[in-house]
């Protein structure tokens, strides 16, 4: 059965018929005369179809007629309490309503920005105007001995291990074992952060190249680090970072989007800030 024939169908049902009718007379009691526009309430094939596809896309099936039934049973009591409290002017003034009105109108507004798709002259131009943003971590080669977890007698170890190792001898007395590689090679910030800690990536950075120092803390403990080398930053292709460039420019397309229909919508308007007195 095709949505247009099932909503058809629906619209045939007695309950369906019945709530129609319904509403109609408690418009005609409500002590005042119906307004077409205002209580008028009607549940046709488009309306059907919404409430179907909301419920197959909860659900991921389709509702059975009696489901059918109770979903234009709560859309019509939506319908009814909606339109009652805007009679009553319970909309006004309540915080949760103009923020939620608000945002529908930035979605109207931005929906174009958000559905546009940046070119790649777009993402360029975006990646040469703060080349930084973008640039690779270095990547640094380095030997590490790790000494155990940090305590008065493990740095004295270290101590002893780095003035063995500093005089080229073998420090492998000292080292405890731990289910880590001696040496990483062009290791980048998120894999060495990954295995020894963000602050241990860090300090690597800064020490000597070549040479054995340390104690450097890391999440496990204590280790001796000698740096080897350190591959500099580059900026990145296009291709390298499309997915942190296609994000920025939408979310900087959406804000002037947003940003531009603000501005025509409040130069119609003659905003006055009182002062207290």
């Amino acid at each position: 059965m095709t949505l247009r024939s099932r909503a058809a169908s629906l619209l045939r049902e007695p309950l369906v018929h019945f709530m129609i009718a319904g509403v109609l007379v408690f418009a005609l009691l409500a002590g005042r005369a119906p307004d077409a526009g205002e209580r008028r309430i009607v549940v046709n094939a488009e309306v059907v179809s919404r409430l179907l596809n909301r419920f197959t896309e909860s659900f991921h099936r389709q509702p059975t007629p009696q489901e059918m039934d109770g979903l234009i049973s709560d859309y019509v009591h939506e319908q009814v309490y909606y339109r009652e409290a805007l009679r009553l002017g319970l909309d006004k003034d309540d915080e949760i309503v103009v923020r939620r009105m608000r945002n529908k109108m930035i979605a109207i507004a931005t929906n174009d920005a958000e559905a546009a798709t940046p070119t790649d002259a777009d993402l360029q131009k975006l990646l040469d105007k703060d080349p930084g943003r973008y640039a690779r971590e270095p990547k640094v080669t380095f030997a590490q001995l790790y000494l155990g977890a940090d305590s008065p007698a493990t740095r004295a170890a270290a101590r002893d291990a780095l003035a063995v190792l500093r005089q080229g001898g073998d420090a492998a007395r000292f080292a405890q074992a731990v289910p880590l590689n001696p040496r990483y090679e062009a290791a980048d910030a998120d894999s060495i952060g990954a295995t020894f800690g963000d602050a241990f990536a860090l300090a690597l950075r800064k020490l000597p190249r070549g040479e054995w120092t340390g104690p450097v803390t890391s999440g496990l403990g204590l280790h001796l680090v000698r740096v080897d080398a350190v591959i500099a930053a580059r900026p990145p292709t296009v291709a390298e970072a499309r997915q942190q460039l296609a994000n920025d420019w939408h979310e900087a397309n959406v804000r002037k989007a947003e940003e531009e229909a603000y501005r025509k919508i409040v130069d119609g308007y003659d905003v006055v800030i009182e002062q207290p007195k």
